[in-house]
């Protein structure tokens, strides 16, 4: 028998029915790999056919097979492992339009077993948010709002950083399933302390490939937490990176359909943000911050006060984030920012500090 390894959720996202009698569907890439896996199934005596369209259909009265999942990953090379594909469904229907949203290859399986930590991280609710203050530039003192930041505990108590947690959710391919995760923890803290404030809550573009859907549980825990989806923003991080911004702007409108408004984060002053700004039209932008910090003086101050001058324009409020200095400050104020985050406003705290 193979090595076994810790336990992990894979080719069904953590399936919520993983108990009932199913079929593991499997798509291999070359004959060598079919035969490789039909010999080890009659080794250890599981059932197994083969469809009309090619698929390996191993039976599954057990439930999800996770132990045989962490055979196959042995089992393959590298190479059959990148290119070998899965999905577990329960009963005994054939595969419908919904399911292939499900489908892993064995190397993202591989990953995933790798990633088992934090899969424990999010099961266990050792999640949590810091929160930073966004207050209006012409007048500090007075709070608009929060961005919630992403932290996970470790065992030891020590906090994670967000962009080893991404990171791992990037490999694995959990990235929706952290964003969201990230986001009710959130929502969570926040309607203990002040539901009626701008609440920010930062997701990837990637966590976005199979559109608004991917949303609902977030918008599931608005509405349980009793806040306004008035008071919630969905700030898109790396927006610049995206790569189908037709695909983006289809999302957000719907977001902002369900009453939910939208930012781009880590906008620079580059052309490539003003079409991006042109074409996405969020209610917020958020100027980058190392911008920020060469503006005062440098020479990309033109570029920056014509990105401002843009969103004025177009009736898009700009955060400018990143700020240090009181000059910082009050170049923003000058040129017309709305709001201004950074450590001269406040550093990222626990509400219950």
């Amino acid at each position: 028998m193979l090595r076994r390894a810790a336990p992990f959720d894979g080719c069904d996202d953590a399936p919520s029915r993983a108990g009932e009698p199913g079929r593991l569907f499997l798509w291999f890439p070359v004959g060598l790999a079919v035969r490789k896996v039909s010999r080890f199934l009659r080794q250890i005596e599981r059932t197994f056919s083969t469809t009309s369209t090619g698929a390996l259909t191993v039976d599954a009265p057990e439930g999800y097979p996770q132990e045989l999942l962490l055979d196959l990953t042995e089992l393959l090379t590298d190479d059959e492992a990148a290119d070998t594909r899965c999905v577990f469904k329960t009963g005994d229907d054939d595969l419908e339009v919904e399911d292939i949203d499900r489908v892993r290859t064995i190397h993202e399986l591989r990953q995933l077993q790798a990633s088992a930590w934090l899969v424990e991280m999010m099961r266990g609710e050792r999640l949590t948010s810091v929160f930073q203050p966004i207050v209006h530039a012409d007048e500090p003192s007075r709070l608009f709002g929060h961005e919630a930041l992403l932290r996970g505990i470790g065992h030891d108590g020590r906090t994670m950083s967000p962009l080893r947690l991404i990171d791992a959710a990037r490999d694995c391919g959990m990235l929706t399933e952290l964003d969201s995760a990230s986001h009710r923890s959130a929502i969570r803290a926040a309607s203990a302390h002040d539901g009626r404030r701008q609440l920010f809550l930062n997701f990837t573009p990637d966590a976005l490939r199979d559109g608004a859907r991917c949303l609902a549980p977030t918008f599931a825990a608005i509405d349980a937490a009793d806040i306004p989806r008035s008071a919630v923003v969905l700030e898109v991080i790396d927006a610049e990176q995206t790569a189908d911004v037709r695909h983006l702007r289809t999302v957000l409108d719907s977001v902002r359909d369900a009453g939910v408004r939208v930012a781009l984060d880590d906008i620079g002053c580059a052309e490539q943000s003003r079409r991006l700004i042109h074409e996405v039209r969020p209610d917020y932008i958020k100027l980058d911050m190392e911008e920020v910090r060469r503006v005062a003086g440098g020479p990309s101050v033109r570029d920056a006060e014509r990105l401002l001058d843009l969103a004025g324009q177009l009736k898009i409020q700009t955060i400018a984030e990143g700020v240090e200095t009181g000059e910082e400050l009050d170049w923003n104020r000058q040129f017309g920012a709305t709001y201004v985050q950074g450590y001269f406003i406040g550093r990222p705290a626990s509400f219950a500090a």
